[in-house]
């Protein structure tokens, strides 16, 4: 039988790999409770992509380059070929090819909310880095990994793909966050929607087999799967402008935002399709986190976390 070599073209190696090229059958999204979901693996990742999630997407990338102050922390030194895990709205993607035009750059996500036009360097797929990944062993310089908390049932597999895959001398980079809202002088109690809200969420998580480490873990789990001088460096955001360093205020306005925004998006559909709440009940649970956060009594803050490890030369 002969092949059909424009089919062939199209969709063999995707099919092939798991890897879906950014077509039609992938944006035939799926919506519930007013808000719009993924459709490849639909129901994996427990958040929306609509236009309201990708703005604020787009406005954490910024709040995380205020707070590490830099794309990443690992030194490269003339990367040639750059992995970026659940891209998002593919901004630090972009932001890596600028930084390095010779190098290739990579996005995947398992939606393809990524801008059709991109510097020449980079490319976008959708692909699920929690499938067996096909891009081959000793590839890539960096492999980057931002906010994928709720996205992995298996942390060591994981970090093992991501051995493989990199070139000897490579490095791969994690920012975390801690979704619970911590506070150092009582200000913020356990009475507080904020602390209940992030405990719930923890447990929505593990309820769906996608459990959070600990910050302090990420760093074991990195030298277990085999990288060495794993650095790591814990930061703060606070929730709005209460603190006094010019800096953390920033950072916290910007928090602040980012969390009035996408509360309701980290909520909706885990709290319903997991802890099966209502839509009444997570609205009011909603509503009681967006009073507390912007108010300047209540001192809290996120921690975070950003490290990275070698792969031995």
């Amino acid at each position: 039988m002969e092949a059909d070599e424009d089919n062939d073209s199209a969709f063999g190696e995707s099919l092939a790999s798991s890897t879906t090229s950014l077509r039609s059958a992938v944006t035939k999204y799926e919506f519930e409770h007013g808000r719009r979901y993924h459709a490849y693996k639909a129901g994996q990742y427990a958040f929306p992509n609509d236009e309201s999630e990708l703005d604020r997407m787009d406005l954490e990338h910024h709040m995380f380059g205020l707070l590490i102050g830099q794309l990443h922390l690992a030194p490269l030194q003339s990367p040639q070929s750059i992995l970026d895990l659940g891209s998002g709205t593919g901004l630090w993607a972009m932001d890596a090819a600028e930084k390095y035009p010779t190098a290739e750059v990579i996005g995947t996500d398992l939606s393809p909310t990524q801008p059709k036009w991109v510097p020449p360097n980079v490319r976008f797929e959708v692909d699920d880095f929690e499938a067996d990944w096909t891009f081959g062993p000793n590839k890539f310089d960096l492999i980057f990994g931002r906010l994928l908390l709720a996205s992995v049932s298996d942390y060591p597999r994981l970090y093992r793909q991501a051995f493989d895959a990199l070139k000897p001398g490579g490095y791969l980079e994690i920012h975390e966050v801690d979704p619970e809202t911590y506070c150092d002088d009582g200000s913020y109690t356990e009475s507080h929607a904020a602390m209940k809200w992030g405990k719930l969420f923890k447990e929505a998580v593990a309820k769906m087999g996608r459990p959070l480490p600990d910050l302090t873990q990420y760093k074991s789990l990195m030298e277990e799967a085999g990288f060495i001088d794993v650095q790591e460096r814990f930061y703060k955001r606070a929730s709005n402008d209460w603190p006094k360093d010019p800096k953390m205020k920033e950072i916290g306005r910007y928090e602040c935002i980012n969390q009035m925004e996408g509360i309701e998006a980290f909520t909706l559909a885990l709290f319903t399709r997991v802890l099966g709440w209502s839509v009444e009940e997570a609205q009011v649970m909603i509503a009681q986190v967006r009073t507390e956060w912007p108010k300047r009594s209540l001192h809290g803050y996120q921690k975070v976390v950003a490290l990275y490890g070698k792969k031995p030369a």
